[in-house]
């Protein structure tokens, strides 16, 4: 049996995830946890939306499906692009109240 090998992530890879969560704080999402696991540090940035941040790049299923029934798989090369469409897929998973109507009587004078 091949002796027990420790995998570290590497430094790269946590700096690129550390630029990550600050360019998610930058657009407005807070409560962002890092993960070091093995060769890739995770970056949960909601219930249901963890991206995981490799020497290849960004990846994470998105909520948005491919086609009915076929998830989306997607891959961002950069940290602007990745917390660019993080921050569209954290909107559709946490969607904010909605702006209440606004609603005119014609009995009441303005």
């Amino acid at each position: 049996m091949p002796p027990y090998q420790v995998v570290r992530t590497r430094p790269e890879t946590t700096a690129t995830a550390k630029q990550l969560v600050v360019a998610l704080i930058g657009l407005g999402l807070r409560g962002i946890t890092l993960i070091e696991d093995r060769d890739k540090v995770l970056v949960s940035v909601c219930h249901g939306l963890v991206a995981a941040v490799k020497d290849d790049g960004i990846w994470w299923h998105s909520p948005r499906e491919l086609r009915p029934g076929v998830p989306l798989y997607v891959h961002r090369g950069t940290v602007a692009g990745a917390a660019e469409a993080l921050a569209g897929d954290h909107a559709l998973l946490n969607p904010g109240p909605q702006p209440p109507a606004e609603v005119r009587h014609v009995a009441a004078p303005l």
